[in-house]
């Protein structure tokens, strides 16, 4: 028995002793491809500013505007020898028929030369209708080379349609018609102004004439179609 337990006790002594101790694995890091780059600090060039050359300001010139003179207008339109006429009637109330003959009252200006004359200018509207109204001029010769004195009562007629012969609306009573035959109340106004005759035009009917006054103030009233 004694045998036994000293043959087992060499067997283990020769076991371990044929054991080699381990050499511990060395760790080694991996390399690694990117290399560590340190930036360098950008270094900004040194500039030099340029002086900035000295600007000579000039005093600016005084400029003498002086008005034009257009010599050919002053010999084209007469001065205004007369002031503009006052007129009388009809007053903006009045109201006047198709078939009325209606007279128009204006005080004169003073003495007028044989070639002045009063001239008027009378329209017949559409009330509230753009461009629909018609006009015409009139000049009665009899009048003409009034004597005066300042504030006489001068009348003109204008008469109705049917006299053909003599200062009518009838014209432009039709006309205006045309523009609105629907109508049933018109607007006529009227103005005077003094004016120079140089003779008939070219129509037979009205007279070539200059101003020799400003127009009056223009008066209104109604006219029934």
């Amino acid at each position: 028995m004694r045998r036994w337990l000293t043959l087992a006790a060499m067997i283990l002594a020769a076991a371990c002793s044929s054991q080699q101790t381990p050499t511990p694995a060395t760790t080694t890091e991996p390399t690694s491809p990117i290399a560590t780059v340190v930036p360098f600090p950008t270094l900004l060039p040194t500039t030099t500013d340029a002086p900035v050359p000295a600007v000579t300001v000039l005093a600016e010139p005084t400029i003498t505007i002086r008005p034009t003179v257009t010599r050919s207008a002053a010999r084209t339109q007469p001065a205004a020898r007369f002031p503009a006429p006052t007129l009388i009637s009809p007053h903006a109330n009045a109201l006047f028929k198709d078939g009325n003959d209606i007279p128009f009252m204006f005080a004169s200006v003073g003495k007028l030369e044989p070639n002045q004359c009063y001239l008027l200018h009378i329209e017949l509207a559409v009330p509230n209708l753009p461009k629909g109204n018609r006009g015409d001029d009139f000049l009665d010769p009899a009048m003409c080379g009034d004597p005066g004195p300042v504030g006489k009562p001068l009348t003109f007629v204008l008469y109705r349609g049917k006299f053909v012969n003599s200062p009518n609306y009838g014209t432009i009573l039709a006309q205006t018609h045309e523009l609105a035959p629907e109508a049933r109340l018109l607007k006529m106004t009227w103005r005077v102004r003094v004016v120079q005759n140089n003779g008939r035009a070219a129509d037979g009917v009205h007279y070539n004439t200059a101003a020799l006054s400003p127009d009056s103030p223009v008066i209104e009233f109604d006219f029934q179609p």
